[in-house]
């Protein structure tokens, strides 16, 4: 259920942040860097504050002390940029085949 949650999150962040990378770019299109840092930071924050909020299997949440904490957050943020990564591409070249 814990996967489902943090998988889901990790979508709606994403749509979020491409919402967002978007409207940045469109107002202000010289600060690409902006849009990208604003638009992929969205779902490995989204994500991560899922993965910090919800509770394991034997009903602890999971401890920051914990070195196997910062791998999934690390796991989390690498697999929220790439999905962000792969459907900005994905959308630019929809566009530019018309």
């Amino acid at each position: 259920m814990r996967v489902l949650l943090i998988f889901s999150s990790l979508i709606a962040g994403t749509i979020a942040g491409i919402y967002l990378f978007g409207m940045i770019w469109r107002t202000t299109a010289p600060e690409g860097t902006t849009a990208m840092v604003v638009g992929a930071g969205m779902p490995v924050v989204v994500g991560a504050l899922t993965f910090l909020g919800t509770k394991a299997a034997d009903g602890r949440r999971p401890s920051l002390r914990n070195l196997q904490t910062w791998l999934v957050l690390l796991g989390i943020a690498a697999s929220a940029i790439g999905l962000f990564v792969l459907l900005i591409v994905a959308a630019f070249l929809v566009v530019q085949r018309g």
